[in-house]
């Protein structure tokens, strides 16, 4: 499985931000995860607590900017 997380990927709609995290297997499989927040940092920090506890990324920290966990 790759997950890729991008901070560019923060965008507003409306009055909310929403972030995103990308992920796929071998098998073709692909699910996206997002999360909404008042500030750009605010869906940011939800995306990766939510990363954090569905364990796809350490519990310690996260890189972002175009970063490649896996």
């Amino acid at each position: 499985m790759e997950l890729y997380i991008n901070s560019t990927w923060t965008e507003r709609h409306g009055n909310a931000y929403v972030a995103e995290a990308i992920t796929w297997s071998e098998n073709g499989n692909h699910a996206t995860i997002y999360t909404v927040g008042i500030t750009a940092e605010e869906a940011d920090a939800k995306l990766e607590s939510a990363l954090r506890e569905l364990k796809l990324i350490p519990e310690t920290s996260i890189k972002t900017s175009g970063s490649k966990e896996g």
